[in-house]
């Protein structure tokens, strides 16, 4: 009885070794196909300082400074939030309150308002393409040209 049961174990395990071999090049293929969601390439967390605009939607100026705070940033478990546009004319300081997401396939970072007029849901207002340039973030879209340097302390 033990040699007619020894061929069925051996082709049962052939089976099962065959069998998971496949699903995991199943999985390894799919896992190429599809993009990560949860991952980007893009790093955007903590205060920024606009160091250069040609952009309109951040106009230059002489004494006139734009900052941009977006707390935690982009983690692992999310690519949106709030973030608090400033600008600073001394004396005076302006602070919008707006929301951000990055879309991690392409790197867009969009901004908007939080609500539209008698809606609950937020409205895009700008969209760049966003990219690291070593510590600064550069933001591009027809052919304007954000840059953000980590804002130093001691200029907020």
């Amino acid at each position: 009885m033990n040699t007619s049961t020894a061929p069925k174990s051996h082709g049962l395990k052939f089976f099962v070794y065959l069998a998971t071999l496949l699903l995991v090049a199943f999985v390894h293929q799919t896992r190429a196909d599809v993009p990560d969601g949860s991952r980007s390439s893009l790093s955007l967390s903590g205060m920024y300082k606009v160091a250069a605009s040609n952009d309109p939607f951040f106009p230059a100026g002489t004494n006139r400074e734009w900052f941009m705070d977006f707390n935690s940033g982009i983690t692992s478990e999310k690519a949106s939030g709030k973030v608090a546009v400033s600008l600073r004319q001394n004396p005076n300081v302006k602070v919008r309150i707006m929301v951000w997401q990055v879309f991690p396939g392409t790197n867009e970072l969009f901004l908007g308002n939080q609500f539209s007029e008698g809606s609950r849901q937020a409205v895009s207002v700008a969209q760049w393409r966003a990219r690291n340039a070593g510590d600064s973030v550069v933001l591009e879209r027809h052919g304007y040209q954000i840059v953000l340097n980590r804002a130093d302390p001691a200029d907020y």
